[in-house]
């Protein structure tokens, strides 16, 4: 890696700055590694301090010290960057303390293949939702989205469950910075919200009709309460050529209603938590 500037080794120089300052490092590399996703997982140095805005120098160093950690590593192959393994070892811990992904995991099979679909689990903490299960049918057209992918709030039926799960202040935030960059946007977003929260007092869910790929229709139905503070979606997707009539709203979602009920049963009888629909802003029918 030729391009890389050596970083500081020197761990008394390192404790001899203010706490702010090593804050500020950390925050730094953080940005970094969040500039990878699904849609960008190569990315060469150049677009890293494009992306993050970063001065180059610094940039490196971070970058370098990433890529001692395993954080990151330089692949020869395409002269980029790329997201090292010992993230994996990190994402093991997180998923495996999620005792929900466990218990729904055989229910969405199952659900999954009775409709040909995918059936996902999305967690959600402040304003970032991503998967964090996912169970493909047997003859599923929907593309199998990877765990950790991240989801749009606005424009599917889990990001719109999941903003009328959250509290209202967050909600709030969510939509006057929505108006604020982009007017058009936001008010779009706005009636989205309305038209969800409708969805979920008629049919118990929230529906998407092709809202990110024309080909595929979504249900999805939050999990009652929060979880340590972590808001749960699970949601249907089907190809459209598989659904008939209405079949979305009359038979899948009362399935994956049931699927949410069960999961939610077995919760209360491993926590010992109660889940009180009432709380919601909206009233969700058992079907």
């Amino acid at each position: 890696m030729t391009d890389m500037a050596t970083p500081r080794t020197d761990d008394a120089a390192a404790e001899s700055q203010p706490d702010s300052t090593l804050v500020s490092a950390l925050a730094r590399g953080v940005r970094i590694l969040q500039c990878f996703s699904m849609g960008a997982s190569e990315l060469s140095a150049r677009e890293l301090v494009e992306r993050t805005g970063l001065p180059k120098p610094t940039a490196l160093r971070l970058i370098n010290t990433l890529c001692e950690f395993g954080l990151l590593r330089y692949s020869e192959r395409i002269s980029k960057y790329v997201l090292g393994t010992e993230m994996l070892s990190l994402a093991a811990p997180a998923l495996g303390r999620m005792t929900i992904r466990q218990l729904a995991r055989p229910l969405m099979q199952e659900l999954a293949d009775y409709c040909q679909g995918q059936v996902t689990l999305a967690v959600g903490y402040r304003l970032n939702l991503a998967y964090a299960e996912v169970a493909q049918g047997t003859g599923s057209a929907v593309y199998r989205s990877e765990i950790g992918t991240r989801l749009s709030l606005s424009r599917t039926a889990s990001g719109r469950a999941y903003l009328w799960s959250v509290p209202v202040p967050e909600r709030e935030q969510y939509l006057q910075e929505t108006l604020t960059r982009d007017p058009a946007k936001g008010e779009l977003l706005a009636q989205r919200l309305a038209q969800a929260q409708q969805e979920l007092r008629d049919y118990g869910c929230t529906v998407s009709h092709g809202d990110m790929q024309r080909e595929i229709h979504s249900v999805a139905i939050p999990l009652a309460s929060p979880i340590d503070d972590e808001y749960w979606v699970f949601s249907c997707s089907i190809a459209v050529f598989n659904i008939s009539g209405n079949q979305l709203t009359d038979d899948i979602a009362p399935r994956l209603m049931s699927l949410v009920r069960r999961v939610e049963a077995a919760l209360g009888s491993v926590t010992g938590a109660a889940h009180d629909m009432e709380t919601r802003p909206w009233s969700v029918s058992a079907n």
